[in-house]
């Protein structure tokens, strides 16, 4: 009785973890979708949400919480920190999508991973280990079987659009480092707290950028503004709360398993929203990647910290 009883529980963490990647891999669908550029849509994903992680948390100042919610000032500046990463990750990584699709684009930016554990083998001591070595093989011939049968006739846009790719993943993982220290450092302040700060942080930066590419800050229609609010609500969200809280709970082949719906369910949006064509060479391409990704996710205990929680 009492197994019974504690066994919906303990598949709570999985079904949250499955919920939160199926979730987040709609972010480039949005991105798609809507008609303002690509800096802009970075912008008011950031912004809503700010606004939306007030609304959901209960507004702090009413309670007289609000001092909690101000971290110290060596916290706040690598929240800040986290955020120019974070908003040159967004920038790069919208434009990515625009130039080469939502599958290919959301791989790429996955590439992270090997960003990652690089960092933490030549920086901060940790051992590869050869699933990294072995991921990060596969990952590139899976690369190469997307990327080299038609490159020389892709377009310089195209080409443009995969080197966003691969530069928004050192982005993000320069993200990750600052926000991870900042975590944990930050005290009696809620891990929420930190995630709206970044998310104000992001948003003004990005909107001082909006200008300089040509573009429009405003949306145009109420159709813009709808999709604008459901990409901040569910990507940016909906998405990190969920998988911030179930991470923990679970181990990092299960977490890293759960993770690659990310990419493949963005393959899945782009061929049914978008009608990609995928052929032969190009589906063992992504299944090498997707495995590659896979083992460099599970390589250790600490899942969380090379988790991409926005593509």
């Amino acid at each position: 009785m009492n197994a019974a009883a504690h066994a919906p529980s303990s598949r709570t963490p999985l079904l949250q973890m499955l919920l939160g990647a199926s979730v987040i891999s709609s972010s480039a669908v949005f991105v798609k979708w809507v008609e303002i550029g690509p800096a802009a849509s970075a912008f008011w994903r950031m912004a809503l949400a700010a606004v939306i992680l007030l609304v959901l948390l209960g507004q702090p100042w009413r309670r007289g919480r609000m001092r909690h919610w101000r971290p110290d000032g060596r916290v706040l500046g690598l929240v800040m920190l986290g955020a120019a990463f974070l908003a040159l990750d967004l920038w790069l990584w919208h434009r990515s999508i625009l130039y080469v699709g939502v599958g290919l684009s959301t791989l790429l930016a996955n590439f992270q991973v090997f960003v990652l554990a690089g960092v933490g083998a030549l920086f901060l001591g940790e051992r590869a280990g050869w699933r990294l070595w072995v991921g990060l093989i596969m990952g590139l011939i899976g690369l190469g079987l997307l990327l080299a049968p038609g490159w020389e006739s892709m377009d310089a846009r195209f080409r443009l659009g995969v080197a966003f790719g691969l530069a928004a993943a050192l982005a993000y993982g320069g993200f990750l480092l600052a926000f991870r220290a900042a975590q944990a450092r930050r005290g009696p302040t809620p891990n929420e707290a930190l995630q709206w700060w970044l998310c104000l942080g992001c948003a003004a930066m990005l909107g001082v950028s909006v200008p300089f590419g040509g573009e429009t800050l405003l949306p145009a229609s109420a159709h813009d503004w709808l999709i604008l609010t459901a990409y901040a609500a569910i990507a940016q969200v909906l998405g990190w709360l969920v998988i911030g809280r179930a991470m923990p709970k679970l181990p990092a082949g299960v977490v890293g398993l759960c993770l690659l719906l990310q990419p493949l369910l963005a393959y899945v949006w782009d061929v049914l929203l978008f009608h990609k064509s995928l052929g032969a060479i190009e589906l063992v391409g992504i299944g090498l990647s997707l495995a590659g990704i896979f083992l460099g996710l599970a390589r250790g205990d600490q899942p969380l910290f090379s988790a991409r929680q926005d593509a």
